[in-house]
């Protein structure tokens, strides 16, 4: 982390820049990419004006503060910015979340074809397809939804290992199960 600061009409010492360079280095227990950390500090009549640029890889966070006193105007900007890196923090982790659960989310759908189109002349003919939820279930569970639903197979998510599995009723009146890779 590369800390830059410019003071404006005074001087700096020594415990300001412990301040300063104490509080900017808080920042990286929130976002640990910090680049470039910029604080501009000005005095103008009674005002204290600390303003902090902070670069991280591909984004920027700003924060203006002004008090009475150097080091609270430090304090209340790197307080702004530690909100703003939480934010965007935040967003990312969010984003990256929404996008895993919309790659685990399978609908799968099912095409029916009309039985009198198989072996015809004009093809066989596929209905408008029907979409199915994908249910995580043990394997117990898909068979007595087989029972249920009195269906010769099931597709469900195998709760026990995660994949998505087929289960079927063999015509020796067993059950098969097929599991994904």
């Amino acid at each position: 982390m590369n800390l830059t600061t410019t003071a404006r009409h005074f001087e700096t010492d020594s415990e300001l820049m412990e301040h300063i360079e104490e509080r900017t280095m808080r920042l990286k227990r929130y976002f640990d990419q910090i680049l470039n950390v910029d604080v501009i500090m000005a005095v103008e009549k009674f005002r204290h004006v600390a303003e902090i640029n902070v670069h991280v890889n591909g984004h920027n966070f700003n924060a203006k503060e002004e008090s009475g006193d150097m080091m609270t105007s430090i304090d209340n900007a790197t307080k702004s910015l530690e909100r703003q890196i939480k934010k965007f923090k935040q967003r990312l982790k969010a984003s990256h979340q929404k996008s895993k659960r919309l790659e685990n989310v399978m609908m799968p759908q099912e095409q029916v074809i009309k039985a009198d189109s198989i072996g015809s002349e004009s093809g066989i003919e596929i209905m408008d397809p029907i979409s199915h939820e994908i249910n995580e279930l043990s394997v117990e569970e898909a068979i007595l939804s087989i029972g249920k639903e009195e269906k010769d197979f099931f597709l469900f998510k195998n709760s026990k290992t995660g994949k998505i599995s087929f289960i079927y009723k063999r015509s020796d009146g067993d059950y098969g199960i097929i599991d994904t890779q």
